[in-house]
């Protein structure tokens, strides 16, 4: 799972899947509606760790991910296991790397974004697996160097908090979207995290004025094929 804002534990349960199944989560950063559902997954895997199951997990987040963990778990799961090493499974806290292999068969690399205040860390993503690639733009502004980064990504998900023409600090707009995927040349744009105002817009068309390749304005419990 790539991020685990308010509700994302909800809408996997309502696409069909468990938190059972999860052997990964990836933070991109630390904002509430990024994180917010990451603790529930734990305590989730916390009770079937008391039926004798082993539901190993790994973790990812950015620079000081572990300590965040340790805070949060000291307030909120003060009846629980509280400390990481009185799990009765084995969780992995792993802060993210450039590079590195996340699971068996899968390359996760990371470039810093461009969101929130000096010393605040935020990183795009981009999955490599089975000759496919995915890349999350995370919370940004645009810039150059995710043009580098997301480069012939089959499929490029993005932050898409405001309609053409409009702007919010750490966040793109549809046309800037657009710019990344068309300077990139990915087959496949992504428009994501809309603020209600970009809800209420036709960001489809705007993008399709800058980008050619196909285009999707993401919802819950929506699936995207390669």
């Amino acid at each position: 799972m790539i991020d685990t804002g308010t509700g994302s534990t909800r809408n996997l349960k309502k696409s069909g899947y468990s938190v059972d199944e999860l052997d990964a989560v990836v933070n991109t950063h630390r904002h509430p509606d990024h994180i917010s559902d990451l603790v529930p997954i734990i305590q989730d895997k916390v009770v079937r760790s008391f039926s004798q199951e082993e539901p190993d997990l790994k973790l990812f987040g950015p620079e000081g991910y572990l300590e965040y963990l340790k805070d949060r778990m000291s307030h909120e799961m003060v009846e629980s296991p509280s400390s990481i090493s009185e799990f009765g499974f084995e969780l992995g806290v792993n802060e993210i790397q450039k590079v590195q292999e996340m699971l068996q068969g899968v390359e996760m690399s990371s470039v810093e974004a461009v969101h929130g205040p000096d010393g605040f860390e935020c990183l795009s993503l981009r999955f490599e697996a089975r000759g496919k690639s995915v890349v999350f733009t995370g919370d940004t502004d645009y810039n150059s160097r995710l043009e580098e980064f997301a480069e012939d990504a089959d499929i490029l998900v993005t932050d898409c908090s405001c309609p053409a023409g409009e702007s919010v600090e750490g966040h793109m707009n549809s046309r800037e979207c657009a710019r990344l995927a068309s300077r990139a040349e990915v087959s496949h744009l992504v428009l994501s995290h809309l603020y209600p105002k970009a809800q209420q817009s036709d960001l489809q068309s705007e993008a399709s004025e800058v980008f050619s390749g196909e285009i999707t304005v993401a919802e819950d419990q929506k699936e995207i094929g390669f």
